[in-house]
């Protein structure tokens, strides 16, 4: 599964249920809006940016809720499951879970053994020192034992009996002698798939150890940039309250109130994204270290 398709459901769900209690305040701020234009048309203009800004939240809705449709059902696909099971389930646990604080791994050469690249060169380089040593045993003579039986008497008719029967048992030995040019051949060509393969297993290792560092660095990034958005986020709301409170005592106009609340929903819906993003790092992590 792409490391993005669960994140990127889990984002965009929560980006919309972030945003009914953005919708409350939204709807209470057009209410008052109304109620102070009918006294006074000087803020008649305030009234509708606020519709406006009301109006261009609720039609965002409908495009996040298609995205979470479609990473639901890609999710169900990839698992070999059906769909609508697979959407059922996720709404119940949509949010995404708790990153760990990883920041560095004791031993990456160990842990990259694990992966599935790594231990296939390791075991074909396995493979082809062996044999090297089966090409090697070619110069030694090789002793088998060798055993034969049959019938022999001066005339066909007294074939079987007594006293006909002979065999023969005792060892071969063979020496490929005459052939050394072509087994020391077959030793070079065999020496050199081993050394490609454990050339091969070399590279395998280090572009891992390479896969592995980039997944950390970028994971440990992107907490730093989950924290950084989270103080933003928490810093615009009480922004965004504190501009409310100073509407409601008549300090400031309704445009502060719109700005305030305009820099809150962005910065949650950075905070969202800023989420996803860490987790489809860590996702990334996962699987560079081979699951482990």
């Amino acid at each position: 599964m792409p490391p993005g398709t669960w994140t990127s459901s889990g984002r965009s769900a929560t980006q919309c249920r972030g945003k009914p209690r953005w919708w409350a305040s939204r709807r209470k701020g057009c209410a008052t809006r109304r109620c102070r234009s009918r006294r006074s048309w000087r803020a008649a203009i305030d009234t509708e940016r606020a519709q406006a800004q009301w109006n261009s939240t609720l039609a965002s809705i409908p495009a996040r809720e298609a995205q979470v449709a479609a990473a639901q059902y890609r999710i169900g696909t990839l698992v070999g499951r059906s769909p609508t099971e697979v959407a059922r389930e996720l709404e119940q646990s949509g949010r995404l879970p708790p990153l760990p604080d990883l920041t560095v791994i004791a031993q990456p050469e160990a842990v990259v053994r694990y992966r599935p690249d790594v231990a296939a060169a390791e075991r074909l380089a396995a493979a082809q020192g062996a044999f090297v040593g089966a090409a090697k045993a070619s110069y030694l003579p090789r002793v088998t034992i060798g055993a034969s039986a049959g019938y022999a008497a001066p005339e066909f008719n007294t074939v079987g009996d007594r006293g006909t029967l002979r065999y023969v048992v005792g060892p071969v030995i063979t020496w490929p002698g005459l052939n050394l040019g072509r087994v020391k051949a077959e030793v070079d060509a065999a020496q050199a798939r081993e050394d490609a393969a454990r050339a091969q297993y070399n590279q395998a290792v280090l572009a891992a150890m390479q896969d592995v560092e980039t997944s950390l660095s970028r994971y440990r990034a992107a907490r730093v940039r989950v924290d950084r958005l989270q103080e933003a986020s928490a810093a615009s709301e009480r922004a965004a309250e504190l501009a409310r409170l100073r509407f409601s005592e008549g300090v400031t106009d309704f445009l502060q109130v719109l700005d305030a609340e305009r820099t809150q929903l962005e910065a949650q819906d950075l905070l969202a994204q800023g989420r996803t993003d860490a987790a489809t790092a860590y996702a990334a992590l996962y699987k560079a270290v081979g699951g482990r």
